[in-house]
């Protein structure tokens, strides 16, 4: 399966062609191309246009220009923003946020991070400059070889509506790792970072989403470095206040669960959603197995409005072949990808399976490097990405039922260590590394048809290849469509696109070539 990625970044000397009735676009002179880091412009959850960042000219042996090429929804050129910079500087990530565009450089040589911000008429509104830190440096160097290996979608920097950007890092200072939070403001001049205060020698954070106030992390934290006693936090950052608005562990109140958090949706109210596993309130969410799915309505002061739980045993069992501790027959287990929340208040919610298996051949090439003295590099486990499943909850978050949508299994990529982690540190791996199918769902504004989209490999007797397909809700059932994929090109990517459509990109690497172009779908 290809990696996920929401972007696509253009490096190329030259050479545009539009066909703009049709939308198409041509792109010529290719120098190379890294699906990574440009994207889709949205408003109320429609496709307005899409942005391009790309080299397109050598100054001089020191100096390169670079363009922001912004397109609109039927793929016609908008506007050409150029700037001149050392030929040092690499894009890491991008983001919109409704108003302004954002974009996170790196300076290998001066050592630098440079944050730029864009009004979509081709205005440089704001510049932020942060030199490397002990803390950084130790990132930066993790970041680079992640950015070689993989062309995942952005994982740093997300938009916090029209009041600015925010990015979330890792850092790094000897032992200790822990993260950083930086703000970066769009409508005003205004940069702050919040570093957490606390003993932890190990804190991972991940951005689950935001308010119009609050940024909303979950966080995993250990006071010691090699200690299995892993705790999952709720953790609200004001982004107007630069204050913590909560840090909720879920052992604080009488409650007789534990909630580990993986999706949060916005309500139209003020209040949001939390959804992810729950166990027993004595275990441990990160290790233990869960008993079901939690959905938590929450004010932005991290107060618990209500609580709903749906148990595997009982609950998704009328709908699921599944044990008591989340495991489903021929799927495995669920990651949680995206709320669907509607305007009478139900939710569809959208999963997928992944398998952990032992590897006979990872437990041979186990054994045989740690008898050599060798470090043990290799996974025993086998992990296995299955099937799409599609779950519906009424306005009291009951499960009402859940159908399984049939994809080729394939298998996934794992880091060293995944042989002694939980399925749920499993599944942040895999999301964090593209490994699943999921690409996106697209909607209209009041959520009342949506269609689910993601990627499959197709192996039959008259055809072998990719294909996209999608789930699509019209506001009564679900029915199923794909498109073959049927392609020359070095790489290709799906991008959403105006209701009806898709939007493909085609990479020809040897005629130094990039193709766009909108497909219809159901």
């Amino acid at each position: 399966m290809y990696k996920k990625m929401f972007a696509v970044v253009l490096l190329f000397l030259s050479g545009w062609s539009a066909l703009k009735a049709q939308g198409k676009l041509s792109i010529d002179n290719v120098y190379s191309a890294y699906l990574r880091n440009s994207g889709t412009i949205m408003e109320k959850q429609q496709i307005k246009g899409y942005f391009f960042f790309y080299l397109s000219d050598k100054v001089d042996r020191k100096t390169n220009e670079y363009t922001l090429q912004i397109l609109d929804e039927n793929l016609n050129k908008v506007k050409d923003i150029k700037f001149e910079d050392n030929k040092n500087v690499n894009l890491l990530e991008a983001a919109y946020n409704g108003n302004s565009l954002s974009f996170l450089f790196q300076d290998e040589k001066e050592r630098k991070l440079t944050m730029k911000i864009y009004s979509m008429e081709g205005k440089l509104l704001r510049t932020y400059i942060n030199e490397y830190s002990r803390k950084t440096e130790e990132f930066m160097k993790m970041y680079n070889k992640d950015r070689a290996d993989n062309e995942a979608t952005n994982q740093h920097v997300f938009d916090v509506g029209e009041k600015g950007f925010v990015s979330v890092m890792p850092v790094k200072d000897g032992k200790d790792y822990t993260y950083e939070m930086d703000f970066y403001g769009s409508q005003k001049k205004a940069y702050w970072k919040y570093i957490p205060d606390d003993k932890n020698r190990f804190a991972v954070a991940e951005y689950l989403g935001n308010t119009d106030s609050l940024i909303i992390l979950q966080v995993l934290s250990r006071r010691r470095l090699l200690s299995n006693a892993m705790k999952p936090h709720l953790v609200g950052i004001n982004f107007i206040t630069k204050k913590v608005a909560f840090d909720l562990e879920g052992d604080e109140d009488e409650d007789e669960y534990r909630i580990l958090p993986t999706s949060i949706k916005r309500k139209s109210d003020g209040t949001f959603l939390v959804m992810g596993p729950y166990c027993d309130k004595d275990a441990n969410p990160v290790k233990s197995a869960s008993k079901g799915l939690a959905v938590y309505e929450m004010n932005t002061a991290g107060k618990i409005l209500s609580r709903k739980y749906n148990s595997w045993e009982t609950d998704f069992a009328k709908y699921l072949h599944t044990s008591g501790k989340g495991k489903i027959d021929e799927i495995g287990y669920l990651c949680i990808h995206n709320l669907i929340l509607t305007a009478d208040g139900k939710l569809t919610v959208v999963g997928e399976g992944y398998k952990r298996q032992v590897s006979a051949g990872g437990t041979a090439l186990k054994a045989l490097s740690i008898a050599a003295g060798g470090v043990d590099a290799f996974n025993a486990t086998k992990i296995t990405i299955t099937d799409m499943v599609v779950m519906t909850f009424d306005e009291h978050f009951n499960v009402t039922g859940a159908q399984i949508f049939n994809k080729t299994n394939n298998a996934a990529a794992t880091p060293p260590g995944i042989d002694y982690v939980s399925q749920h540190m499993i599944a942040l791996a895999l999301k964090s590394t593209g490994a699943f199918d999921y690409d996106f769902t697209t909607s209209d504004e009041d959520n009342e048809t949506f269609s689910i989209c993601y990627s499959d490999y197709e192996r039959t007797g008259d055809y072998k290849g990719q294909t996209f397909n999608t789930i699509h809700y019209n506001g009564s059932k679900f029915t199923k469509d794909k498109i073959k994929l049927k392609s020359n090109a070095s790489k290709l990517k799906i991008f959403p696109a105006k209701p009806g459509s898709v939007m493909i990109l085609e990479y020809f690497k040897k005629e130094k070539r990039i193709d766009v172009h909108l497909e219809k779908i159901s």
